[in-house]
């Protein structure tokens, strides 16, 4: 299904890029215009300009980025689809990877997948260094003619405050690489008088993009009804009302070719969006059902979620979409369809009361909570939207429980801490400050900041979890934050101090007789142990933490545990103890269909035969680690295991001892 989009005009922006494109500049390019006024379509053509250049050899990456989307998150996600493009195999291309067949194309033009494969996720260094790092050595092998270009197009707006950091990475840009934005006047780069003055960022137009002429307007027309019988004089006479305003002048020649009577076009831009509504609701409760649906979505969805929150059948569906002018209003993306343009969409979602709008935020929240718990590998998209649904319906409380209970670790898998970081702080507005459920969401959040190296914001945070769990009297929430302070200082090498933090968690487990607790600290006491090279402590530890999951029956813990096991064994040199120790992990994670407890042990039997230089078997285990963890959405650890893979001495060249 398409949208049918046409370009025409735009001569002089073409122009100028066609000028910027020459320039081996490392340049960022921002394309101005209020909505309706083309500016996605224009980024596509001066895409398929640069791509089907006669003397350029030039690859593009296209990026939708959200509200939510940091800067460095949108270069996070840069590096790893790039990363994991490299190591591509050719069959396990998807209709959900459009970005990757992006990357792998891009990669293949140039012939510099090496330097992406080399690429390690590196704490000590700042995603902005690792990307323009790596951008400089792409440059550099590049031709002469080479050009590098990257699309970051907002589906509604870009984070605020964003200018400073994309300033830093645009002055930094190498030759032969160019950024393209697309932004309302209004936006964060188009208003910011500081990126405004960079040298390196070309405004395209000078001024906002604005109205097509009238030429372009005639070819449109041409384009759009030029084979359907109607009188193209009296079309182009009803369309001058509009003044050449793309998105008015195209949505009323859809509107013409699908019966509407010039006469009964409204008489400004401001109208058309209705007239489409009108439109839709002619061809019968199907369509406005199926519209109706996409308009609560609000983001692009498979056909079976649309099916559902609909409540039509894919037969009812198809027969909707059978019509070319309902299927030229819908646009297909990699992740499924939506609404062809955010003003129609907007004024479907003002038509619908919110009495009638609950039921659709009802179906949207059964189907993403299905989706959520029933898919092997995380759904990003039941993760992202189901809390929205659930505000909707059950409020701010329940949005706020939702996220915590169902979604955050979904998303801490996925990698997508941009969304999870959003939520959070949304979610806290709306729960009573120093309330129980502040102390659950703080404890996520200083999560989320340890994990992106902000180690002193994690450390304010968790003590502020602490604090309001204290003031509480919540000592299983002590306990935590006693924990996650513990692997805190662990991460900042501070181990006597992280010794304490967990000492204190499990002095409370005791406390409460709270075993659960008492095996976690456990547990982290070993790790402690195990990092001072105190191997007889940290196999106590272990052993003792072990000891209570299995009388808990806690499997996933016993699994856990053996595998810690395994690895002191390993430290020690005992390899066949070790192997023992993780098989009978990998054992209960296969009994338990715990994809990651299973892909964890197969990481670690990995090092098991790599440490025996039996290099071919370390490889069938490394691999079927990194197949798990890629199944699974686990892109930091699918990118650790394929460097290991990557490292690995070839399987018939035994490294030799010395």
């Amino acid at each position: 299904m398409s949208d049918g989009t046409v370009f025409v005009g735009r001569e002089d922006e073409l122009k100028q890029w066609a000028t910027v494109l020459a320039s081996p500049e490392g340049q960022a390019v921002v394309v101005v215009g209020q909505e309706g006024m083309g500016k996605t379509l224009l980024l596509n053509r001066m895409v398929d300009v640069a791509t089907n250049h006669p003397d350029l050899k030039c690859g593009a990456v296209r990026y939708e980025v959200t509200p939510t989307d940091s800067v460095d998150g949108i270069l996070t996600r840069m590096i790893t689809d790039a990363y994991q493009a490299a190591h591509l195999r050719e069959d396990s291309f998807s209709g959900t990877e459009k970005r990757r067949e992006q990357w792998r194309a891009f990669l293949n033009l140039f012939q510099v997948g090496d330097l992406w494969m080399s690429l390690r996720s590196q704490d000590e260094r700042g995603v902005r260094e690792q990307f323009l790092g790596t951008l400089e050595r792409v440059s550099e092998k590049m031709p002469e003619n080479g050009r590098a270009i990257f699309v970051i197009d907002p589906e509604k707006y870009m984070q605020e405050d964003s200018d400073q950091a994309w300033a830093i990475v645009v002055k930094a840009l190498p030759p032969k690489v160019k950024l393209l934005f697309a932004q309302r006047p209004e936006d964060v780069l188009a208003s910011s008088d500081m990126f405004r003055r960079l040298g390196s960022v070309e405004r395209i137009p000078k001024d906002d993009l604005s109205v097509l002429e009238d030429d372009a307007v005639d070819e449109l027309i041409g384009i759009r009804l030029g084979n359907a019988g109607i009188s193209l004089i009296g079309v182009r006479e009803a369309v001058r009302r509009y003044d050449g305003h793309p998105y008015a002048v195209d949505a009323a020649l859809r509107l013409i070719g699908d019966g509407v009577a010039v006469t009964s076009l409204p008489s400004d831009p401001s109208g058309i969006a209705a007239a489409q509504w009108n439109r839709i609701c002619k061809h019968g409760p199907a369509a406005i059902r199926l519209f109706e649906a996409y308009a609560i979505l609000e983001v692009p969805v498979p056909d079976e979620v649309a099916e559902y929150v609909s409540q039509l059948s894919r037969p009812e569906r198809l027969a909707v979409v059978a019509n070319p002018f309902l299927a030229g209003l819908l646009r297909g993306e990699a992740e499924g369809r939506r609404i062809y343009h955010g003003l129609l969409a907007d004024h479907v979602r003002e038509q619908i009361s919110d009495s009638e709008a609950r039921p659709y935020h009802e179906r949207a929240a059964k189907v993403y909570r299905k989706r959520l718990h029933a898919e092997e590998k995380p759904d990003a998209l039941a993760a992202r939207r189901l809390p929205e649904h659930v505000m909707a319906t059950e409020g701010k409380q329940a949005f706020a429980m939702c996220f915590a209970n169902e979604c955050f670790r979904r998303l801490w898998t996925l990698g997508l801490l941009d969304a999870a970081l959003d939520f959070s702080e949304r979610a806290l507005r709306m729960v009573s400050e120093g309330s129980e459920e502040a102390a659950v969401l703080l404890g996520n959040l200083g999560l989320i900041y340890q994990k992106r190296g902000e180690l002193d914001r994690a450390e304010e945070i968790y003590l502020k979890a602490l604090e309001v769990d204290k003031r509480l009297g919540r000592l299983q929430g002590m306990a935590r934050d006693y924990g996650n302070l513990g692997l805190l200082c662990q991460t900042q090498g501070q181990l006597d101090k992280a010794e304490e933090m967990h000492r204190k968690s499990l002095d409370i487990g005791e406390k409460l007789g709270d075993v659960q607790i008492m095996a976690i600290a456990y547990g982290n006491l070993g790790l402690i142990y195990r990092a001072r090279g105190d191997l007889d402590t940290a196999e106590e530890m272990h052993l003792k933490s072990l000891e209570i999951h299995q009388r808990m029956g806690d499997q996933e813990g016993m699994a856990t545990q053996y595998g810690n096991l395994g690895l002191i064994n390993k430290t020690r040199g005992e390899l066949d103890r070790a192997e023992d120790m993780l098989r009978k992990g990998l054992d209960i994670a296969e009994d338990l269909g715990n994809r990651e407890l299973m892909a964890n042990q197969y990481a670690n039997l990995g090092g098991i035969y790599w440490a025996r230089r039996d290099y071919g078997g370390a490889r069938d285990y490394l691999i079927k680690a990194r197949d798990l963890y890629e199944r699974m959405g686990m892109a930091h650890m699918v990118e650790k295991v394929q460097g290991w893979i990557d490292d690995l001495p070839d399987a018939g060249e035994p490294k030799q001892d010395q």
